[in-house]
């Protein structure tokens, strides 16, 4: 998929056409951190009073980062990975585990420091077939830190787009439905993890994802981002959420080629289209779109099926005798790594 900087200028014409934005998130395919005008995007929008959160990798957060994240008063920061164990987070991405956590203890520190609340500091965790297993370290880093913004989860995405562009190592990792089904139950019945959602809560700082699925329901028919948000990349191209990168066929149109009215009009023909029971062309693989529609036997199916398969014989024996995780490897090509 494309990757390139948004520019400063086409950012500034996003801002006046749409004034009526509250929160942005800062994010793409790549690293937030490295666009050169990542901090001049954030005094922008907070001048204005619009919330910011953003979702980084962690290994650019120097102590200048952090004492600048914590002074623009940014919502959320959202560290991205996929395990807390140092070799395989290495071979899953690359990079040394040990540079994320040395950002995250200087961001927590310069909190402390400022005495701020703000940014909350949570991890977001990409579940991979082979990183089920990779909950109990995560929290434990989680706790080890001092962090205080979440733990969020998400399977690789199965929209098309997304499974046309992974390698052969990556797309054996994929979750199935069930195995998806199952990650959604474990997630919602992790005591641990309902106390690390609970401290948060109470802190009543909200993140651009907070605010935006709050008060999702399955079964509804309706989607928080096709009501509510809108998703811009580097060309300056609207799409209606964040997971749609088919931009020739699903694009709602152009910032400053299109009006900000005629954008919000195709993005409502979605709406309609989802609330009259069809899954929208551009929301092919999508969760929230797939949960959207269940109807109330599927929505109990989905619970049943989930608690079933965690209290099988076979679960309850595996969580006796844990072993340590593995990842097959490898999952990008050498030229990646």
């Amino acid at each position: 998929m494309d990757q390139a900087d948004l520019p400063f200028e086409r950012f500034e014409s996003l801002l006046a056409a749409h004034p009526h934005v509250e929160h942005v998130e800062l994010q793409g395919e790549g690293e937030s951190l490295l666009h050169p005008r990542f901090f001049d995007m954030v005094r922008a929008l907070r001048t204005k009073n619009i919330k910011v959160s953003i979702i980084t990798n962690g290994s650019l957060i120097s102590e200048s980062h952090a004492a600048q994240l914590v002074a623009l008063g940014i919502e959320k920061v959202s560290v991205s990975m996929e395990s807390a164990e140092s070799e395989t987070f290495r071979q899953i991405r690359g990079g040394k585990l040990e540079k994320v956590i040395a950002g995250l203890s200087a961001l927590v520190a310069e909190k402390n420091k400022q005495k701020s609340l703000r940014p909350i500091v949570g991890l977001s965790i990409t579940v991979l077939r082979d990183t089920q297993d990779h909950l109990p370290g995560i929290i434990a880093l989680y706790k080890k830190l001092g962090l205080d913004g979440g733990v969020t989860f998400q399977p690789l995405s199965t929209m098309p787009l997304y499974e046309k562009n992974y390698p052969a190592g990556l797309r054996q990792q994929v979750l199935s439905d069930h195995e998806v089904d199952d990650l959604w139950v474990r997630v919602r019945m992790h005591k641990e993890l309902r106390q690390i959602q609970k401290r948060k809560d109470k802190l009543r700082v909200d993140s651009f994802y907070d605010e935006l699925l709050a008060g999702f329901q399955p079964g509804t028919r309706r989607c928080p981002w096709l009501e509510q948000g809108l998703y811009v990349n580097h060309n300056g191209i609207a799409t209606a959420c964040c997971m749609i990168k088919d931009t020739e066929r699903f694009r709602l149109g152009v910032i400053g080629e299109d009006t900000p009215q005629q954008i919000l009009d195709r993005r409502k023909a979605l709406v309609t289209e989802l609330a009259n029971g069809v899954l929208p062309a551009p929301c092919t693989g999508c969760e929230l779109g797939r949960f959207a529609l269940m109807n109330r036997w599927q929505l109990f199916a989905f619970a049943m099926g989930g608690v079933l398969r965690r209290y099988s014989p076979r679960a309850i024996w595996r969580r006796l005798r844990p072993q340590k995780p593995k990842v097959r490897l490898p999952l990008l090509p050498p030229s990646a790594s």
